[in-house]
C-alpha cells in the first residue's frame, strides 16, 4: 500500500520496509529515527502496531513485535487529528474524526471496547480538506482495483494537511464501525 500510495502522489509519512531478525535490532535501533510508527505487515486492528517515542520502546518494540513475524514498516510519526473517509463505489463519504478516549492513540482497546473513543462524523473539518482527503481515499481505492467499498484512514496534521496512514480494504460493518457511521 504504502508504494501505491507514493505512486499516486498521496501524501504518507517517510517510510520504510523492514525484514529483520533477533541480531539485527541494535542496528535497527541506531539506524532508525524516533518517534515513529512500526507496523507488521499482515495485521489489522491495530494489532502488531508500537508507537516508540524513544530508543528504547524501538528496541522493545521491535522484539515484540517479532512474535508476529519478521516483516515491518516503520514510519515517522505524523501527530494530528485522526480521520477516516469510506469509499463506496465511486464515491468518498463524509470524515470521521476519532478521539480516542481510552488512550492517547486509536489502539485496539479504543476501537473495541464500549466507550473506547468519540467518534464525530461530519468530522469538524473544512470542505477543502474533507475533499483534499476524500479524493485521495477514492484514488488509492480505485489504484488498489477495489470494489463496493473501503476505508482509508488520515492524520489531519496542525497545518491542515491530510497524511495518509492505511486504507481498509475490508473494514468492519457493525452497526459501530466507522464506515457505517458515514
Amino acid at each position: 500500500t504504502k508504494r501505491f500510495l507514493d505512486a499516486e502522489n498521496i501524501r504518507s509519512a517517510p517510510w520504510r520496509d523492514v525484514i529483520y531478525t533477533e541480531a539485527d535490532i541494535p542496528q535497527l535501533v541506531q539506524e532508525l529515527e524516533v518517534p515513529c510508527a512500526v507496523k507488521i505487515v499482515n495485521g489489522g486492528s491495530s494489532i502488531g502496531v508500537a508507537l516508540p517515542d524513544s530508543k528504547a520502546e524501538l528496541e522493545q518494540a521491535l522484539r515484540d513485535l517479532l512474535r508476529y513475524g519478521n516483516h515491518v514498516i516503520v514510519e515517522k510519526k505524523v501527530f494530528g487529528r485522526e480521520l477516516s473517509i469510506g469509499v463506496l463505489g465511486d464515491r468518498y463519504l463524509p470524515a470521521v474524526e476519532i478521539i480516542p478516549q481510552a488512550g492517547a492513540y486509536f489502539d485496539y482497546v479504543s476501537k473495541y471496547q464500549a466507550g473506547g473513543s468519540l467518534e464525530i462524523c461530519p468530522a469538524r473539518i473544512t470542505d477543502e480538506q474533507w475533499h483534499a482527503m476524500g479524493e485521495a481515499a477514492l484514488r488509492l481505492h480505485k489504484a488498489l482495483g477495489l470494489s463496493v467499498y473501503s476505508r482509508a484512514d488520515f492524520i489531519l496534521d496542525s497545518e491542515g494537511n491530510g497524511w495518509c496512514l492505511e486504507i481498509n480494504t475490508l473494514p468492519g460493518m457493525t452497526p459501530t464501525s466507522l464506515v457505517t457511521q458515514e
